[in-house]
């Protein structure tokens, strides 16, 4: 029994396995996508599909996104035509993503066992295949890109178009695919120099295809470039540069980055741990793993291909920019090299000393280590199980605020959703939002406003008085950073509207109403909301105020004990 188990577990043949693994993943992502509510960044895609014209799509909104407008093309036939939203979101998202997955089950060259385990993955099961973002393309791309690697010389065609799909996704994939292609350049380099022919590498084929993928990623990064006036969370103007903090944090995250995409949860939704002296056993198992992964790339000669990409997007995101929903880009990235190694020697080749190792440790030893070596799979795939109960059972919290709404006719009154405000002075002191205290100074960012971004798509118009009150159409938000000034500016627009009848989200509605009397607003709903990664959920609750006059015109409302608007 055991050595047919083996014999079914490291053979390579696709069949009936793979099938089946499609199917169950497939009515898994289904399953627990059905219980999904988008979140803030789900919302703001399905609404600059659904309210952005394809010029703002094309040539403005990227500026202030960050990535290229593919992935709201897409969304924008639905979006535009009233399709359902969360149904929609949700089927765009789960056909590519499961696109991805067969390609690495019926593609790639892993043992039977690792290509049955891999879909389930924390990140190519929930992160990308419930959570309905971009990067189920950029998946995509990966995969097909390490189907078309081995005969990439003579069809370079089918490969360059697949860098060519990462670079239209996300400026991550235009990372990846820059320095793949940099690598390849090296490669043609060494071969035209060994034959004595280096004058003719200008007459070569794939040379200059790679030019013209050169030339589609530069107007790609001409389209994304930051807006000069961007928000970038610190930043409070145009005049006010976003500053990069160079530390010995931001070296250690370089390896944490890759760690975290394998087995570590270093870094997640709470940002990076305050304390960083109670995580040096992660730090030490993420430079361990990082100097693992670099010598068995070297003992399989690709060691190039992976150190510039990842050398390059782990630097980006130490220092520039990196949500944890990045970090499977890095998942996806080592499923490629590993796919490419394997595709060419027919297995992982084992450093030297690991050879050594191996036959100096006794039997029990080997097992033990042989267990330790499935962690990275099978972790992660703890955090899939984990992160899908918690989607599950406990519910986000736009769609119950929405049908609240919806009940009591509130989007018949003049709504108002809590808006950005920073506290001045040092980055930490973000901690203090949403503070008692009225003598702290903050920084307003008025068209900033999550809140009705999120909750704008459950209902067939922007229902939030105060949002984008110049172009009241739009029902997404623009990164835009503005001076104090340029706040009050927006506070008196909204002041000729009148004070709101309902307020979402408490907020320092004084900054906005400086005679409002806060004791005029009575809380009358609460809604927590849970939003898991991995093997945590992060807990908050919002709370939702109506006038007195109001509370008492409906009359059958509830007030709760809560705390003042402000």
């Amino acid at each position: 029994m055991k050595e047919k188990f083996k014999s079914w577990a490291f053979s390579k043949e696709h069949g009936k396995c793979d099938v089946i693994t499609l199917i169950i993943y497939l009515l898994g992502v289904c399953t627990v996508s059905f219980f999904h509510e988008p979140w803030f960044d789900e919302a703001q895609s399905w609404a600059i599909a659904r309210s952005g014209t394809i010029k703002e799509i094309l040539f403005e909104i990227p500026h202030y996104e960050g990535h290229p407008p593919l992935w709201h093309l897409i969304l924008a036939p639905f979006a535009k035509l009233g399709a359902p939203y969360e149904l929609s979101l949700a089927a765009v998202n789960i056909f590519f993503m499961t696109l991805a997955v067969a390609v690495l089950l019926f593609k790639s060259p892993f043992p039977k066992l690792i290509r049955c385990l891999l879909p389930f993955n924390f990140f190519l099961f929930y992160q990308y295949g419930v959570v309905s973002r971009p990067y189920c393309i950029l998946v995509l791309a990966i995969f097909l890109a390490a189907a078309c690697y081995k005969n990439r010389n003579e069809h370079p065609v089918k490969y360059l178009l697949c860098l060519a799909l990462m670079c239209a996704v996300h400026s991550y994939g235009i990372i990846i695919a820059g320095c793949l292609c940099i690598v390849w350049l090296i490669e043609i380099f060494t071969e035209y120099k060994k034959s004595g022919k280096l004058a003719d590498i200008l007459k070569d084929r794939r040379c200059w295809l790679m030019f013209c993928l050169l030339i589609f990623a530069m107007l790609v990064m001409a389209a994304i470039v930051p807006d000069e006036n961007v928000y970038l969370g610190g930043k409070m103007s145009s005049e006010t540069e976003k500053k990069f903090d160079f530390s010995c944090i931001n070296i250690l995250f370089c390896f944490v980055i890759f760690s975290d995409s394998i087995i570590t949860s270093f870094f997640n939704y709470a940002g990076v741990p305050s304390e960083i002296a109670s995580q040096i056993p992660v730090i030490v198992v993420s430079i361990l793993l990082v100097a693992l992964f670099v010598t068995i790339t070297y003992r399989n000669k690709k060691l190039l291909t992976f150190l510039l990409p990842y050398g390059v997007l782990s630097i980006f995101g130490s220092f520039v920019y990196i949500s944890p929903h990045h970090i499977g880009v890095i998942t996806a990235f080592v499923i490629f090299v590993l796919w490419i190694i394997v595709d060419e020697n027919g297995k992982v080749l084992l450093p030297e000393y690991m050879n050594k190792i191996s036959a100096k440790i006794g039997k029990k030893l080997k097992v033990i280590l042989k267990a330790i070596a499935f962690l990275p799979l099978l972790i992660p795939i703890a955090w899939s199980c984990t992160s899908s109960y918690f989607d599950i059972r406990y519910p986000y919290w736009f769609d119950e605020a929405a049908d609240f709404i919806k009940e009591y006719h509130l989007d018949d009154y003049k709504i108002i959703g809590y808006w950005q405000q920073v506290l001045n002075g040092e980055i930490d002191d973000d901690a203090f939002w949403n503070v008692d205290e009225a003598d702290y100074m903050w920084h307003d960012y008025p068209n900033l406003q999550g809140i009705s971004v999120a909750l704008n798509p459950y209902f067939d118009k922007n229902i939030f008085c105060y949002f984008n009150i110049d172009k009241h159409d739009k029902t997404f938000q623009y990164y835009r950073a503005n001076t104090q000034k340029e706040a009050e500016e927006e506070f008196s627009k909204w002041r000729e509207q009148g004070e709101p009848d309902v307020v979402i989200e408490r907020c320092e509605i004084t900054k906005a109403y400086p005679d409002i009397d806060v004791d005029n607003y009575v809380a009358v709903k609460r809604i927590y909301f849970y939003k898991p990664y991995k093997f945590e959920t992060y807990d908050q609750y919002i709370t939702i105020y109506v006038t007195k006059d109001l509370f008492n015109k409906i009359g059958t409302l509830e007030e709760l004990t809560a705390k003042k608007l402000y």
